[in-house]
């Protein structure tokens, strides 16, 4: 009896980790933050079932000027940077930005600017 109770409690404990293991791997970080090997919880700083937030991004990202920086640096060509101020004020980063699903650029709902959302 001993025994089986051991054995399935080695059962469980396989089953349990390979299940956590699978659950972590299942959703794939896109862009930057899969090349940068950005860890989960560095977004998930409430835990694995609440989205990042703006604050959770600006932790890393500095502030939204720093971005706003960044964007035109990185992109000199675009006719309009998305990350000044515009008439909607500052929106939330996840707004746009999407870490396991594609991207959107909220701008574009009324507009047609020629960026795209990483």
């Amino acid at each position: 009896m001993k025994k089986s109770l051991r054995l399935l409690s080695a059962v469980a404990v396989i089953a349990s980790s390979a299940l956590l293991a699978f659950n972590a791997n299942a959703v794939q970080l896109r862009g930057s933050h899969k090349e940068n090997h950005v860890a989960c919880k560095s977004c998930h700083t409430q835990g694995m079932q609440h989205a990042g937030t703006t604050e959770g991004c600006l932790s890393c990202h500095q502030s939204y000027d720093a971005v706003r920086a960044l964007t035109e640096k990185n992109h000199p060509d675009l006719e309009v940077n998305p990350h000044m101020d515009g008439h909607l004020g500052e929106l939330d980063c996840t707004d746009c930005h999407h870490m396991h699903k594609a991207s959107e650029v909220v701008c574009n709902e009324c507009h047609q600017f020629d960026f795209v959302a990483p």
